[in-house]
């Protein structure tokens, strides 16, 4: 189920776009109309899981809120590079979430890996009382958190530098490569810091 919902997540908030755009730029039309249709993509898949859920969930609402406050821009006249420099917004607001949580009872990522336990099948009692009686235990998953919201900040300042430096009909192309990117190193750099000796043995025994 979450791999279609990941699949969902590609093809509505990055490939769709994507085509949209340049399918729009081959036949002429100018680059601030196409982006506002590419956007209408994420906008539309947002709506529906909202709908569908019956139930508010931010992130599809952030998503909603983009959406409308990059038609306000094109409106006010903010021009093709404060577009594109909006989808900064996403990741910088995913950041903040994660760096909130990090003091918190249940930071992001300990949730996220106790949920892949479950999800695994695996029961998640052991891991509720290491998370209870283990400072480093609680460290190990702090840091991992905020390391991840350190990601996602130096994702939207590279987003906004990349909107305002490289040639507009390139800027989607590249900020599409770069969410790739950044997913990987952050679950790459992830697993490493998860699999070292010293947090191995607290994590996966």
């Amino acid at each position: 189920m979450r791999r279609r919902e990941l699949a969902a997540t590609v093809l509505g908030d990055v490939v769709a776009p994507l085509v949209l755009f340049y399918g729009l730029r081959a036949v002429g039309v100018a680059a601030g109309p196409a982006l506002l249709t590419g956007a209408a993509a994420p906008a539309a898949r947002a709506l529906w899981v909202l709908l569908r859920h019956r139930r508010v969930e931010w992130f599809a609402v952030l998503v909603l809120v983009l959406c409308v406050a990059s038609a306000a821009t094109a409106l006010l006249g903010g021009g093709d590079r404060l577009l594109l420099a909006r989808e900064a917004l996403v990741t910088a607001a995913l950041g903040v979430v994660l760096l909130a949580s990090v003091p918190s009872s249940r930071p992001v990522l300990f949730t996220i890996g106790r949920l892949t336990l479950t999800e695994a099948g695996h029961g998640t009692d052991e891991w509720d009382r290491r998370w209870a009686g283990s400072a480093r235990f609680r460290g190990i998953w702090r840091w991992l958190t905020a390391g991840w919201a350190a990601g996602l900040f130096l994702d939207a300042a590279l987003r906004v530098l990349i909107a305002y430096t490289v040639p507009v009909d390139v800027v989607p192309a590249v900020h599409a490569v770069q969410w790739f990117a950044v997913l990987a190193v952050l679950l790459v750099g992830g697993q490493v810091w998860l699999r070292l000796p010293r947090h191995r043995e607290l994590i996966f025994s």
